[in-house]
This record gives C-alpha cells, structure tokens and sequence, in this order.
C-alpha cells in the first residue's frame, strides 16, 4: 500500500508540474508577442509620421499651398524679417522676394530670435488661409490701418501663413 500511496503522490506532482511548467511558457510566449507587438507598434508610428516629412522651400509651399490649408507643414527659407514690434512674427523668402511667407507665433512658442534674420530657418506648423471678407477684416488690414504692420508684411504671401508650433535656425 506504501507503493501506491507514493505512485499516487508522485502522479499529484507531475501532473502540478506540467501544468506549472504550461502556465510559465504561456506567460513566456504572452510576454514576448506583447514586446514583438509593442515594438512593431513603435517602429510604424516612426516610420509613418508626417507626410510632409520632407521640409518643402517656400516656392513649393506657395505653389501646393490650397491643397496643404489645415495640415501641418515643414517649411524652409530665408528669414528676410522678425517682427520688432511684436517679435511673433517671422517672414522666410523662397526664391526671390515675391515668393514670402509668413510664420506666426504663440503664446507658446513666444518670440521668434531675432538672430534668425539672414539665416537658413525650418518652421514647422499648420497652414491657415487668411479669410478676408467686409464682416471680418484681416489681421493684417486692421494692423496696417492702425500703423502696427511690418514693412516685410506687404510682401509676405497674404492669403497664407503658418500658425508656428517649432522652428530651428539651420545655417
């Protein structure tokens, strides 16, 4: 009888160990799908952030700019002006001095550095089209006609601008 009893035990005990053994492989496999998973996960939103990864220069903006209102753009040029009275403002230059644009800051993102005129400068932020009609004057009129607007402002690409969310002196 002692040998039954010790079969019987001995029975008990492998069968707790594989079921043991089971539950610690699950775990083992659950673990690493969920680190397979999560790093899959990461390297995609990585990879596939913004379209508009590629910076685009000023002339491509101007150009594309209707199709580009409301998405957030990279933008590079010539900064030609920082706004002295408010230092919000920002106007980078494409190919020639037709072809500005100009970036506006936040509160947020507070003044532009006035070291950025005359250098190579990456803004990134949202494209808004200026809506102009007789019940909502622009900013801009309503700037110039109270004698608050820059001299670069009347050259700056009036129908669009950026709403600056980063910008980066490159050169």
């Amino acid at each position: 009888m002692n040998k039954r009893w010790c079969h019987f035990i001995n029975a008990i005990t492998t069968k707790k160990l594989k079921q043991n053994n089971l539950n610690h492989m699950y775990k083992k496999i659950s673990f690493s799908i969920f680190i397979v998973l999560t790093t899959s996960l990461l390297l995609y939103t990585g990879c596939t952030g913004n379209s508009n990864s590629k910076p685009l220069n000023v002339d491509e903006l101007l150009t594309n700019a209707p199709s580009l209102v409301g998405e957030t753009v990279t933008v590079e040029g010539l900064c030609t002006h920082v706004c002295s009275k408010s230092g919000m403002k920002l106007f980078l230059q494409g190919t020639d001095e037709t072809k500005t644009v100009r970036a506006e800051s936040g509160a947020v993102l507070g003044k532009f550095d006035p070291a950025s005129v005359d250098r190579k400068v990456r803004v990134r932020g949202k494209l808004a089209e200026v809506q102009m009609d007789k019940n909502n004057p622009d900013t801009h009129s309503t700037h110039v006609a109270q004698g608050e607007s820059c001299q670069t402002e009347g050259i700056a690409e009036k129908s669009y601008y950026i709403e600056t969310e980063s910008y980066q002196i490159i050169d």
